[in-house]
């Protein structure tokens, strides 16, 4: 069990990541893409993903293993969406920090290549090459679906801390995660103990992440929660490779209203539906009040906020317009960096 100890201060500065964290999802992305047999949702990305891996990325699938621990210096951020500010954090790695993380790698299951066969400095050298690499080729064509399904648990999160406060929102994050004052326990983890001493913890929401919450070995690292989101997306042929749209739904609902449907898979606000349709809140109602009666969305309060999600109709039509399938919310779990 992870037991992570607040005080007074640690409840006061705890805050959620304020985009998808880059950094994390290449990671975990790259434990998913080394498991068999687990995370059938994940199954059409790694059968479109694996063979356009390059034998070249082996070193950084082997400092960042599906099982036990993947190097820190691979996650230095904090919710920073931009790959190249990513990498600059990856080669400020300090050569201590290197050290330390190539040590434990070796203590779990031999020294790395890369480390056997580069000097630090050519090393980060080479890992940020190919994270950049990994990125472009494994999530780059689904990157704007997983942001989306990011930030519209983000959303419902801030909604929970702003009309809740922290504390309803530490109990509800994750069904393996307990709130018990002043004491955060996550289930089935390695034996560990967190003491924030008035740092404050970040949560980081996931698309890749599996099984549980998760964190950083180091406890003198910037204390982090990352933790598995409900995905709302299932991750099959990319976006680009689709063929068609939704012109002919556009015909029959018109085009605001199909972006309205079109948000509404991801369960988002009227801020949310303004933003993605360009339109007021007002507006909002009045499309929504549509789709809802006739039977397309749903819309429930949550605390002074409104949430409007897709129904099984409303998914059925996309998936005409579509001429695909489009899959249900799936509830996944997540994996960890250390065991």
């Amino acid at each position: 069990m992870l037991r992570i100890h607040f005080d007074s201060e640690d409840l006061a500065r705890t805050t959620v990541a304020p985009s998808a964290d880059v950094l994390w999802e290449i990671l975990l992305s790259l434990h998913a893409l080394q498991e068999h047999n687990e995370e059938v949702a994940l199954d059409g990305w790694r059968r479109r993903t694996r063979p356009r891996v390059p034998a070249s990325l082996r070193p950084l699938l082997e400092i960042a293993p599906p099982r036990g621990y993947s190097a820190d210096f691979l996650t230095p951020t904090r919710g920073t969406a931009d790959l190249g500010e990513g990498v600059d954090r990856i080669l400020a790695t300090t050569p201590n920090e290197l050290t330390r993380d190539f040590t434990e790698l070796a203590r779990q299951g031999g020294t790395p290549l890369i480390a056997r066969s580069l000097d630090g400095r050519e090393a980060l050298r080479r890992v940020a090459h190919d994270v950049d690499r990994f990125f472009k080729v494994a999530l780059a064509p689904y990157w704007k679906q997983i942001s989306r399904d990011i930030e519209a648990e983000r959303a419902r999160l801030v909604r929970i801390l702003a009309d809740r406060g922290v504390e309803r929102l530490l109990g509800t994050l994750h069904p393996y995660a307990r709130w018990e004052h002043p004491v955060l326990h996550v289930d089935h983890y390695v034996d560990q103990d967190v003491t924030l001493g008035g740092r404050g913890l970040v949560l980081v929401p996931s698309f890749f992440c599996r099984h549980h919450p998760i964190t950083l070995r180091d406890p003198e690292l910037p204390p982090l929660l990352v933790f598995p989101i409900s995905r709302r997306t299932w991750l099959g042929k990319p976006p680009a490779e689709e063929k068609g749209g939704c012109e002919p739904l556009e015909g029959l609902l018109g085009r605001t209203r199909t972006t309205v449907l079109k948000t509404a898979m991801t369960g988002c606000s009227t801020t949310d539906i303004a933003r993605a349709a360009g339109i007021s809140p007002a507006s909002v109602s009045h499309h929504t009040k549509v789709l809802r009666e006739a039977g397309l969305i749903t819309t429930r309060r949550d605390g002074y906020s409104v949430c409007h999600e897709i129904t099984d109709l409303g998914l059925s039509l996309l998936a005409s317009a579509h001429r695909r399938p489009i899959r249900q919310p799936i509830l996944e779990s997540a994996t960890r960096q250390a065991i």
